[in-house]
């Protein structure tokens, strides 16, 4: 199966072209899990993430830190072989593109 035709959480990740695809990559990966927002707050262990901030996360924040990230996807059971991927598609995105790309910066 070619990148474009692979529908994992991870090939949108890598596809996304903005910051509002990468999210949306997030979510993918949290509703392929079959998690709640409260069950990521739960399974992210020793480290922090608030209900809140996963719901902000998946719907409508960036990730403004790694840390926030890497919690995500150790509760979303990503294996640690593939965090460091991960991380670089964020940095990717978080880098080339404008802050006003930032989908909770949007204005109504």
């Amino acid at each position: 199966m070619s990148p474009s035709e692979d529908d994992s959480p991870f090939a949108t990740a890598c596809r996304a072209t903005n910051r509002v695809e990468f999210v949306g990559a997030l979510n993918q990966l949290r509703l392929s899990r079959g998690l709640s927002y409260q069950r990521v707050s739960a399974n992210a262990g020793g480290l922090t993430l608030p209900k809140s901030t996963a719901h902000a996360l998946c719907t409508e924040r960036f990730p403004k830190r790694e840390d926030q990230l890497r919690a995500f996807l150790a509760a979303c059971d990503v294996p640690a072989t593939a965090l460091g991927e991960w991380v670089e598609q964020w940095q990717r995105l978080r880098f080339d593109q404008p802050r006003d790309d930032d989908p909770g910066q949007r204005s109504a």
